[in-house]
């Protein structure tokens, strides 16, 4: 019986790693990063993935061999009259080392902490590069803020009037306006411009800073286009970079829609960029997905900022 079922394990291990080679062609796979630093959190990933990968492998051929050796329903040949097999044979130079079970646990304990403990010193720099404003290639531009509320089960999403999202960029060296551009996340003004729907706007090779916060439980912000994950914390406001480096927003009559291939300005639905809730936050936890559009230019994205304050406007005249 132990044969059958070290040849089942080995089917389930050849099928896996069969649909692992399969995955990235039929769009199974992680979805294109569009962020500055998406390309340091894939190489993680990656890097993450082979060692994990080949000790998975190796751990499952091991057990599949001794299920089928060492099954209770016949007794393994002598090696005395058979001589060595070939895996004796191939891991030779490792058993006249790890020859007893103190020395196989004392290996099996410090290869994985090694392992572990270089993965948390190769981290630490695109975690910081990933987090940190001064890390990115664009860290010099005024960044483009953007307050965002999570709420079961939405997102509110607060943006600064035109008027004075323009005078961060001009006169970003007036005292002035440098401490109205520091107070914009704690403190909301009545010209503020708020949305109806949970879409988040911004702008392609700006750095944009989401003021990230909650009204009840965890949330957790994904931007999974943009390798940008980051809990919501009650009773904290937690800042949230990242530079998008594309973009997928289009003109449709006197509106923008998203989902719009920049090479080729029609839709394609590997431009629709979701914004996710990543953490179980109660029963209607599902309905928590906003959309992520990224505009062309600073202008592109005037123009929306002006028709969304019109409508924001018109709004707080009816309440």
């Amino acid at each position: 019986m132990g044969k059958w079922w070290s040849l089942l394990f080995a089917v389930v291990m050849i099928l896996s790693g069969g649909l692992f080679v399969v995955a990235p062609f039929v769009g199974w796979w992680m979805p294109e990063g569009v962020s500055t630093h998406a390309h340091l959190v894939d190489g993680l990933f990656y890097w993450i993935l082979a060692v994990t990968g080949f000790f998975f492998v190796l751990t499952e051929a091991i057990l599949c061999v001794f299920m089928s050796k060492y099954s209770g329903d016949r007794a393994p040949a002598s090696e005395s009259a058979t001589g060595p097999g070939l895996a004796a044979k191939l891991f030779r130079p490792v058993t006249m080392i790890l020859n007893d079970p103190h020395k196989v646990e004392m290996a099996w304990t410090i290869v994985p902490a090694v392992i572990l403990l270089y993965i948390a010193f190769a981290q630490v720099d695109t975690w910081a590069t990933a987090k940190y404003q001064s890390r990115m290639p664009t860290s010099k531009q005024t960044p483009q803020q953007v307050a965002v509320s999570a709420r079961q089960f939405d997102w509110k999403m607060r943006y600064p009037s035109s008027e004075r999202f323009l005078d961060w960029i001009k006169k970003k060296d007036s005292a002035e306006v440098a401490s109205d551009f520091i107070s914009f996340a704690k403190f909301p003004q009545a010209d503020d411009v708020e949305l109806p729907t949970p879409e988040l706007h911004v702008i392609k090779n700006n750095p944009v800073v989401v003021h990230l916060s909650t009204k009840d439980v965890i949330h957790s912000f994904n931007l999974p286009h943009m390798r940008v994950k980051q809990d919501a914390l009650p009773g904290k406001m937690i800042p949230v970079w990242f530079t998008p480096i594309k973009s997928n927003v289009g003109r449709q009559g006197n509106g923008f829609v998203d989902g719009i291939n920049p090479d080729t300005g029609k839709h394609d639905d590997h431009y629709i960029w979701d914004l996710a809730c990543a953490e179980l936050c109660g029963w209607g936890h599902y309905r928590m997905v906003g959309r992520l559009y990224v505009h062309h230019d600073e202008n592109e994205f005037l123009d929306w900022l002006k028709a969304a304050e019109t409508q924001s406007r018109a709004r707080q005249r009816e309440k």
